[in-house]
């Protein structure tokens, strides 16, 4: 893309959406959406000084500036048809910094989701790791349902983030997704099931003992599994869902997916014992797991207007 906006013509508003860092999980995040972008951040505008950004990052949203990332290209995205002003979006982005909303613990709950919904299940060997990462991600929904890492308070990821201030802010500012493709791997997983669900559900529902406790260590071991073996398939064609799974992956990556639902959707009957339902009302959610490439590739109403200049001050 030529076009260049200065960074002193960022509008309040503006999403800007930079391409992956050097670190793991942003260079995870980008193979499995297999997208040129990670990171998702607000410009504040002329209002604050020059490069001024809010952000959810960890521990929790915060104002920052994005001219110390000159290394990373940032897409610029601008609602479409432009309201004369954005203020109210950022107005919401301001008070979440004021409340310090936190940011996702180690991420990995919303990378299992992005794995699910992407399909990233194509080889034994990622199979493996992604069962170890949803059963490590179980634990920490666990806790944010019990309330016991965030105090009550709903965590978010980035460009979660930047959709629920945009989505609080009024009808006229909200983003729309373009028309939904399906997910496969989940619609492939309730196919399984239907073909006997009491079986399936027995199973699913069994209580289960095993230590859910998570620790920093296990999560940075899962993290750097994920990341070598993903990054050893990126000169492949995309690793896709297997045609046929394991039923230990299915009850897995099924129990992860009910417990997602349980913490995020209120209004989910969590008395049920019906996976089935879990996982249609799991597609129904699809704003819970907006991820950057969806920002910028999978709306109907965000224009890329070009990319940051950031010499242009």
């Amino acid at each position: 893309m030529s076009e260049k906006v200065r960074v002193s013509e960022l509008k309040a508003g503006d999403i800007l959406l930079l391409e992956p860092s050097e670190d793991k999980i942003s260079k995870i995040i980008a193979w499995v959406t297999r997208s040129a972008v990670s990171h998702t951040a607000l410009s504040c505008g002329p209002g604050k000084v020059t490069g001024t950004v809010i952000e959810e990052t960890p521990p929790s949203a915060i104002e920052a500036t994005i001219l110390n990332r000159t290394a990373r290209t940032a897409y610029v995205m601008r609602l479409n048809p432009e309201n004369s002003s954005c203020q109210p979006v950022m107005d919401i982005a301001a008070r979440y910094v004021r409340d310090q909303l936190p940011y996702a613990r180690a991420q990995l709950p919303f990378i299992g989701l992005y794995c699910i919904t992407n399909n990233i299940l194509g080889d034994a060997g990622l199979q493996g790791i992604i069962t170890k990462l949803v059963k490590l991600a179980m634990g920490i929904l666990i806790e944010l349902e019990d309330a016991v890492i965030y105090n009550g308070r709903e965590a978010m990821m980035c460009s979660q983030f930047a959709y629920h201030c945009y989505k609080e802010a009024g009808a006229e500012y909200e983003i729309h997704i373009k028309g939904d493709t399906g997910f496969r791997l989940i619609d492939q997983i309730m196919e399984v099931i239907q073909k006997d669900p009491d079986g399936y559900n027995s199973r699913i529902f069994a209580v289960n003992g095993e230590n859910r406790v998570v620790t920093d260590e296990s999560v940075d071991e899962t993290v750097s599994e994920l990341y070598e073996a993903l990054s050893k398939n990126q000169a492949v064609p995309p690793l896709l869902s297997a045609k046929e799974l394991p039923d230990s992956i299915i009850i897995e990556i099924t129990r992860f997916c009910i417990q997602f639902v349980k913490t995020f959707l209120e209004d989910a009957d969590k008395s049920r014992e019906d996976a089935v339902y879990y996982l249609t009302k799991l597609e129904d959610m699809r704003e819970y797991f907006i991820s950057p490439c969806d920002l910028f590739e999978n709306t109907l109403n965000l224009t890329c207007i070009g990319t940051v200049d950031y010499e242009g001050l």
